[in-house]
């Protein structure tokens, strides 16, 4: 199986054409695009099957919740927007899921939510409940759990085949890059040691520094485009094979 991973296209400012890539399964592991408009292009982009995580960006200008539910709304048979879900395709199982932070990646959950909560577009740019409140820290931190759980629970049920986590926030510090310090890290990735080494490989994007390493026996990749003029290691003809 040939796998294509994008993340953090943000076509929102710049519209991305990829190359003619032969592929089996494609990857987008968020912040394609503003709320339902990456869906929408990726029905048009491929003809492969897909797989969507949703990043924060898709929820700008939207409600948490309601985003993901127009997203598969405007989505074709072939792209599968997924939140706390799996797919199985071949000899693969895709588990997919945001993984929002819980803040805890610094030490010191209270200081780090604060500090996100002041500096981090996503509380300005992001509703929450029925009532379109501002989103908190605390929202984010249910997320995160949620969605913990749910890979736990998943990578415990055996498979004859391969396991392939996509979430868009980092699972590890390791692979973060060194972009943000301080408290505000804890925005952009989890401590989750002992749910990699259970996966063989894991996508992500979020942190705008794109890798392909091994550690625990999972390979983790990132191939993440960033904005305009941004160097983040990208690679639009990134492919991995799974056998």
């Amino acid at each position: 199986m040939k796998v294509l991973i994008y993340s953090d296209l943000h076509n929102e400012f710049d519209r991305f054409i990829p190359p003619d890539v032969p592929a089996d399964v494609v990857v987008l592991a968020g912040d394609i695009d503003l709320q339902a408009r990456g869906v929408l292009w990726a029905n048009e982009t491929f003809k492969a099957p897909v797989v969507y995580c949703a990043g924060n960006h898709e929820c700008y200008k939207g409600n948490l919740d309601g985003t993901i539910e127009k997203m598969r709304a405007a989505a074709a048979p072939h792209v599968n927007v997924m939140e706390n879900e799996v797919l199985t395709l071949g000899n693969v199982r895709f588990l997919v899921g945001t993984a929002w932070t819980d803040f805890s990646s610094t030490g010191d959950t209270v200081a780090a939510s604060m500090t996100c909560g002041r500096v981090m577009n996503d509380f300005k740019m992001i509703r929450a409940d029925s009532n379109y409140r501002r989103l908190r820290p605390a929202d984010l931190i249910a997320k995160n759990h949620t969605t913990r759980e749910f890979l736990s629970r998943e990578l415990s049920r055996p498979f004859a085949g391969k396991t392939f986590v996509v979430t868009h926030h980092a699972p590890l510090a390791e692979v973060a890059g060194d972009e943000h310090d301080g408290h505000v890290s804890a925005a952009y990735y989890n401590r989750w040691h002992s749910l990699v080494e259970r996966a063989d490989f894991w996508a992500f994007g979020h942190t705008h520094f794109s890798v392909d390493i091994f550690l625990g026996g999972c390979r983790l990749i990132s191939n993440q485009r960033g904005y305009p003029r941004e160097d983040c290691g990208f690679n639009p003809y990134k492919i991995i094979e799974i056998n």
